[in-house]
């Protein structure tokens, strides 16, 4: 948060305007990010169906043993 006094934009609006190559660049960022994001999901479902196996497994040895 900046509660300084407002400069004017130092970028000149041919700068501020996307270029071909940023548009390219912020593509293939986005792309990335929506991997990343479905690796993420993955690696989460995995570590709850591990979470479910603990408990089943526990719950069957508790029971084994009684």
């Amino acid at each position: 948060m900046n509660n300084g006094p407002q400069e004017p934009s130092t970028i000149s609006p041919t700068r501020a305007s996307r270029t071909p190559t940023s548009a390219d660049e912020l593509e293939t960022l986005k792309r990335e990010l929506m991997k990343a994001e479905v690796r993420l999901a993955k690696a989460r479902a995995t570590v709850t169906g591990a979470e479910i196996d603990v408990k089943v497994l526990n719950a069957r040895l508790k029971a084994f043993t009684r």
